[in-house]
């Protein structure tokens, strides 16, 4: 198994997406399964980390034919199997619980967008989070003026917190900016309590 580790961090360092080298470990029959859990190892996901996320993908070890392991690795990938959770500094951590708090003031949000918004967060792209956030709707039950209020000021803080350079975040991040500027204007402007 180590060689194996070894032999997908070098493929990964190589810049070999996660999905490629998972498809090349499991290529011809082998273990797919082992071939899921190595590729985790070399990325650095620990391993109980790794089993869990593979709980539940089960018919992926049999629901498939040879030669469909590029098939089954894009079908890991987008449960999140090889997301790297990321650690943030102190700013970073207290805009994911901003977000977290926009989430929960929603009244409710589609799996599927549920599922990408968990993945963005966790894995620290922030901006993107951002973004697919001012995109969603506020349900019924939901509280829109406490939802917009705590986008307004993850905004801010996101404006703040995003290094210098990065152009193409802080394009995503200006837009859905402005789309949240309007949205709350649209209620008066955000409330005070948006912390």
């Amino acid at each position: 198994m180590t060689g194996g580790v070894e032999r997908a961090r070098e493929a990964l360092s190589a810049g070999r997406t996660p999905v490629d080298v998972y498809a090349g470990l499991a290529a011809g029959g082998g273990d797919r399964r082992g071939a899921a859990l190595t590729v985790c190892d070399a990325l650095g996901i620990p391993r109980p980390d790794a089993e869990s996320r593979l709980r539940g993908t089960e018919e992926l070890w049999d629901g498939f034919g040879p030669d469909e392991e590029q098939l089954v690795g894009e079908l890991l990938d987008l449960v999140g199997l090889f997301d790297v959770h990321t650690t943030l500094d102190e700013p970073g951590e207290h805009l994911r619980i901003l977000m977290n708090r926009a989430r929960a003031a929603l009244g409710g949000i589609a799996s599927g967008a549920a599922s990408a918004l968990r993945r963005r967060l966790a894995t620290g792209r922030l901006p993107e989070a951002y973004a697919l956030l001012v995109r969603l709707p506020v349900r019924e039950g939901g509280d829109a003026a406490r939802y917009w209020a705590l986008l307004t000021t993850a905004g801010e803080g996101l404006a703040a917190w995003l290094p210098p350079g990065d152009e193409e975040a802080a394009r995503l991040l200006g837009e859905a900016r402005e789309r949240c500027a309007r949205e709350a204007a649209a209620l008066g402007g955000p409330a005070p309590t948006a912390r």
